[in-house]
């Protein structure tokens, strides 16, 4: 596993309940309304026994059934990195960690694919996870899209799209070359104040794939999300702002589905205002 930098809906409980809040959200893309199809993009997050997961899943577009494919994954993905993260998170073994969570994932898609009479690959998506506990995190991700996180200040991106050679072709969890190009990472949570995952639909306005740089927007996003506000009275009303952000700043600049999904950690009231109750991101 590489390292970088020094080594929803529910608030999260146990061991890490006091140090990152959640939002994840997914719009349907204009053409897909056009369509008249269903949006292809899953988040999902889990708070289980003191380990915290985020996951987002891109379902093909060429898969005629990856809606299911993609919840199918994010289901998977939550529940196999909160119940493996001590032997994922202490291991130097990134191969097998890499084939014993594809294989996870992928026995879920193959026991629904054979009971619906259909191939596996009609549910091929994306993976895109990032899991966490105490002062550790991990990373996993298969295919296009990004993930990023905020550290000392800094945002950075940490895991690249898998199309650079092919704008519109990429890995799925289902590709056999899967184990192969999942990029793995893990990390301390010293002096990181969030973490955001991006579809590559989201990604046309939250990233540069020039510069390889985040939108300044990523770093308001995970302000919001840690701020006082969100985990009290307002935080219905602060969710609903930034899915409209979603639906509106960024859905309507592609046409493709939008999916993201941030972690932000939780800042006492006396570190300053609420960073969600000005600008929008």
């Amino acid at each position: 596993m590489t390292a970088p930098g020094s080594t929803s809906r529910a608030s999260p409980v146990g061991r890490s309940s006091n140090l990152f809040r959640e939002f994840h959200y997914q719009a349907r893309g204009r053409a897909h309304l056009e369509e008249g199809t269903p949006v292809q993009d899953r988040t999902r997050y889990l708070s289980r026994s003191g380990v915290q997961v985020l996951c987002l899943a891109d379902g093909a577009g060429s898969a005629q059934h990856s809606d299911l494919g993609a919840q199918i994954t994010v289901d998977s993905g939550c529940a196999v990195l909160a119940e493996r993260f001590e032997a994922f998170s202490g291991t130097n073994d990134g191969a097998a960690v890499k084939q014993e969570l594809l294989a996870r994932l992928n026995a879920r898609i193959d026991a629904v694919a054979s009971r619906r009479g259909i191939s596996p690959s009609d549910l091929a998506c994306t993976f895109l996870a990032v899991a966490m506990s105490d002062e550790t995190f991990i990373g996993a991700h298969v295919g296009d899209g990004v993930i990023g996180f905020l550290k000392d200040g800094e945002l950075r991106a940490i895991s690249l799209p898998d199309n650079e050679e092919f704008a519109n072709r990429t890995t799925f969890v289902t590709s056999a070359g899967a184990a192969s190009s999942m990029r793995l990472f893990r990390g301390s949570l010293a002096g990181v104040d969030g973490f955001v995952l991006m579809s590559d639909g989201a990604a046309e306005t939250l990233f540069n794939p020039r510069s390889n740089e985040l939108a300044r927007a990523c770093k308001k996003l995970m302000s919001a999300v840690g701020s006082p506000a969100y985990s009290q009275a307002k935080r219905s009303s602060i969710r609903k702002r930034l899915g409209r952000f979603i639906d509106l700043s960024v859905r309507l600049a592609t046409k493709d589905d939008c999916s993201v999904a941030v972690f932000g950690r939780t800042r006492p009231e006396s570190r300053g205002t609420d960073a969600a109750s000005g600008s929008r991101p």
